[in-house]
C-alpha cells in the first residue's frame, strides 16, 4: 500500500507525464492512434476534422469511458454502462479507458471480471496517446469518470464529465 507521500509524489509524476504529453500532442499531427485491449483487441482510430473513426466498429456510435478502478462514481457507473452495452449491442460500442493508476493487464482483466465488464477496456499503459491527444484536444484537465460521445460518422457528438445518466447519452446515439 502506498503512503500518502508516494500517492501524492506518483499523482504528480502521472500529471508531470501528462502535461508533457499535451504539449508533445499539440506539437505533432497525430492522424492515427492504436489501441491495444485487454483481451488483445486492437482498436485502430483514425483521427478526422469532426472526431474519431473506428475501424472495428464501422456503422456504430462508439462511447469512449475514461474511469479508474478506484474512484467511486466510476465504480457506481459501470453496471449502468454494461446494461446500456448489452441493449444497445448493434448500434453503439462502449470502450472503456482506465486512466487512474499503473495496473498490469492481468489486474485490469481481475478487476473486469469481477465487475462484469461486456466492453473491451483499454489499460492506461497502453492509452498514453490516446490520453495526450484527447488532452490536448478537448480540454479534458483528467477528471473522471469522463465520456466522449462519436456518432455512427465518427463525429464528436458529446463530452460528459461525472456520472451521467443512460438516457443522457443516448440522445448521442444515432
Amino acid at each position: 500500500m502506498f503512503s500518502q507521500i508516494t500517492k501524492f509524489g506518483f499523482s504528480t509524476l502521472i500529471l508531470t507525464m501528462l502535461a508533457f504529453s499535451t504539449a508533445s500532442a499539440k506539437e505533432n499531427s497525430v492522424q492515427s492512434i492504436d489501441l491495444n485491449t485487454t483481451s488483445g483487441e486492437m482498436v485502430h482510430i483514425n483521427i478526422s476534422k469532426n472526431g474519431f473513426l473506428f475501424d472495428k466498429y464501422k456503422g456504430k456510435a462508439v462511447l469512449l469511458d475514461f474511469f479508474g478502478p478506484m474512484c467511486p462514481p466510476c465504480l457506481l457507473e459501470i453496471p449502468h454502462l454494461i446494461e446500456m452495452q448489452k441493449e444497445n449491442k448493434d448500434k453503439l460500442q462502449i470502450i472503456g479507458v482506465q486512466v487512474q493508476m499503473q495496473m498490469t493487464d492481468d489486474e485490469l482483466k481481475d478487476f473486469m471480471k469481477n465487475k462484469g465488464i461486456n466492453y473491451p477496456v483499454v489499460n492506461l499503459n497502453n492509452a498514453w496517446d490516446l490520453v495526450a491527444f484527447i488532452r490536448a484536444n478537448t480540454g479534458w484537465g483528467g477528471q473522471i469518470p469522463y465520456m466522449l460521445v462519436f456518432d455512427k460518422k465518427g463525429d464528436l457528438r458529446k463530452q460528459f464529465i461525472g456520472m451521467t445518466p443512460n438516457r443522457k447519452i443516448l440522445k448521442y446515439i444515432k
